[in-house]
């Protein structure tokens, strides 16, 4: 409750500074939304051509794409924030104030900025989720929902362990700029992991999720996998993934000297 507390206090203070500055926080979700609507056209842009895109229709695919734009709008103003500047704060020593706060230094150090006019992003994601449930031959029940939404909730805590191993890797080689490879990897999930040919299928389904963590979801919303494999296979990478993530910060807080060194 303690971090709950934390949480909801640094995300307050963030949305106060972002009310502060209206033209900034108009731009922001104007951007936002532009780049949902690029994601958006891209994507539809295949059905100019073809009926299916690896098995899914377009109806589908919008689900798809609007789970892409849900997570990617958590991403953006929960877990960029901070993780995107962490090789600058191991550099200039920036690191030691989120080190000497009275909490979990896993916590404070990917929790301390966020960007709340990304939620833009999360809310257009939401209206696509809707549009294209709508459109399927057979809406969803509530165990799809439910299901749904454990794995998204599962996506999000491994696109926090990815993005914070990427940003780990600086306490090793905190003058190369990682935050980029981050974002190109996430661009890769914008097409369900059918999408993609033998091996890189396995890399980015299983490896390196990034398409396996949006198609999961997605394919429980259009009944398109069955749940109990799909609940369990995700269950399992999430706590995987975030062990795994762990274990790198941990490793490279050791090597971690500070301002004064």
């Amino acid at each position: 409750m303690k971090l709950l507390r934390l949480f909801a206090a640094s995300f307050s203070l963030s949305l106060r500074v972002s009310l502060a500055h209206r033209v900034n926080l108009a731009f922001d979700l104007g951007q936002s939304l532009t780049t949902v609507a690029a994601v958006l056209a891209t994507t539809l842009a295949v059905y100019q051509h073809t009926n299916v895109l690896a098995g899914w229709s377009r109806a589908e695919i919008l689900v798809l794409t609007g789970v892409y734009a849900l997570i990617s709008g958590i991403r953006g103003a929960f877990i960029d924030p901070s993780l995107s500047k962490f090789a600058g704060t191991i550099r200039d020593g920036g690191l030691d104030d989120a080190l000497l706060r009275p909490a979990p230094s896993r916590f404070t150090t990917p929790c301390r900025e966020h960007a709340p006019p990304a939620l833009g992003q999360s809310v257009a994601g939401l209206g696509m989720i809707g549009v294209g449930i709508q459109d399927l031959p057979h809406p969803p029940g509530p165990l799809n929902i439910v299901a749904a939404a454990v794995l998204v909730g599962g996506a999000v805590v491994i696109t926090w362990s990815l993005s914070l191993i990427i940003a780990s890797l600086a306490f090793w080689a905190d003058r190369i700029e990682l935050a980029p490879l981050t974002a190109s990897l996430w661009d890769v999930g914008r097409y369900p992991a059918d999408a993609y040919r033998q091996p890189l299928r396995i890399v980015v389904g299983g490896l390196l999720p990034v398409a396996g963590m949006i198609t999961l979801p997605s394919a429980a919303l259009t009944g398109n996998d069955p749940l109990v494999p799909r609940l369990i296979g995700g269950s399992a990478l999430t706590v995987g993934f975030a062990a795994v993530a762990m274990f790198v910060f941990r490793q490279g807080l050791k090597r971690y000297t500070g301002a004064t060194s």
